[in-house]
């Protein structure tokens, strides 16, 4: 059974016998690795896909165990699913306006059957992980006082497109990536400026890129210069908090228990009250998925989930410091994403 066939398994079984149908790019992507405009229908055997005449050759090219249905303009594509789908209602990702009682929008359904990773996911993410690491590497030859987040961010996605990723498009921020220098750094998701690095910046470098539609997501916080002794001990805290909630990751363990493993340390280090978001999210075919990583969360840990794993500290008006992993929860936690966590000083 291939990877394909699978997932159509998954959905209709999760569906109860009702039939399914995707009006999401993220979800046509994942039945079938087509990423483009278009709805489909889910067969036990194939996924019917219909789109127009300006995606049809595409899709036909790249869609995996599917069929191609053409209508002549956009506004028909429903109209085609309707038909389809017959008399019977499908369980559908997104609402469908003035049709409550042929569709019903179930879109958590969708993502409760991606959360857990098949091996061609991890495989893609893998590889985007790796890849990202290499940007990280061109970052740190370039991260020199006098040089502008812009620049930086410019020598970051030349790399990123050289090994073949494409930007993630985060829903929290404008730029294709964050590098937020000096009291930038304590803004969790900054804007890229024309700010200048200077000697004594730590500067927050958030990475996010797909590669073959899946995501990396990696932090790594660098110093230019030198830094002031409180700076270095303040990482080191950071960085033991983020190694504590990895040594918390395994299948069966709630997703809160990790959260409070990092702020464990944080509270130990009296700086607890300087982190201002959750420990952590999922990461697939979207930058930030199921499960969540926040206190409080009794959901468990599955085989097979990827997680980031990310405790940060912002102190506004100065610097912040986040050290962030993607994470593969397999039969022990794999952690993809490699670049050096020591803090390494350019400039």
């Amino acid at each position: 059974m291939t990877v394909f066939s699978q997932r159509r398994k998954r959905l209709l079984s999760m569906a109860g016998g009702k039939q399914v149908a995707v009006f999401t790019a993220p979800n046509l992507f994942y039945l079938t690795d087509f990423f483009g405009g278009g709805a489909a229908v889910v067969r036990p055997d194939k996924t019917v896909v219909v789109t127009s005449p300006l995606e049809a050759d595409r899709a036909g090219e790249v869609c995996k165990e599917a069929e191609i249905v053409l209508v002549k303009r956009w506004k028909d594509v429903q109209g085609e699913v309707e038909k389809l789908l017959g008399r019977d209602s499908a369980v559908v990702d997104r609402a469908a306006p003035g049709e409550e009682e042929k569709f019903v929008a179930r879109p958590q359904m969708f993502v409760d059957a991606r959360r857990a990773k098949d091996s061609v996911e991890i495989e893609r993410i893998s590889k985007a992980c790796s890849k990202t690491d290499r940007t990280f590497e061109a970052l740190e030859r370039a991260l020199k006082p006098g040089r502008t987040e812009w620049e930086l961010a410019g020598e970051v996605m030349r790399v990123a497109l050289e090994e073949g990723l494409t930007p993630s498009n985060s829903e929290s921020s404008l730029g294709p990536v964050i590098v937020a220098s000096g009291p930038h750094g304590a803004y969790g998701h900054s804007e890229l400026s024309d700010r200048r690095v200077k000697d004594g910046d730590f500067v927050v470098a958030d990475l996010f890129f797909r590669y073959e539609g899946y995501n990396s997501d990696e932090t790594r916080t660098f110093a230019v210069g030198t830094v002031s002794a409180e700076m270095k001990r303040r990482y080191a805290v950071v960085k033991e908090a983020q190694e504590a909630a990895l040594d918390a990751v395994g299948v069966g363990v709630e997703c809160g228990n990790v959260h409070d493993a990092a702020v464990a340390v944080l509270k130990r280090n009296r700086v607890d009250r300087f982190l201002n978001h959750s420990v952590g999210h999922g990461v697939g075919i979207d930058i930030h998925e199921m499960p969540g990583i926040f206190h409080g969360n009794e959901v468990k840990l599955e085989l097979n989930d990827v997680i980031t794993d990310e405790p940060g500290i912002y102190f506004v008006g100065k610097y912040g410091i986040r050290i962030e992993d993607t994470v593969w929860v397999g039969k022990k936690p794999v952690t993809l994403t490699k670049y050096t966590k020591e803090l390494v000083t350019c400039g």
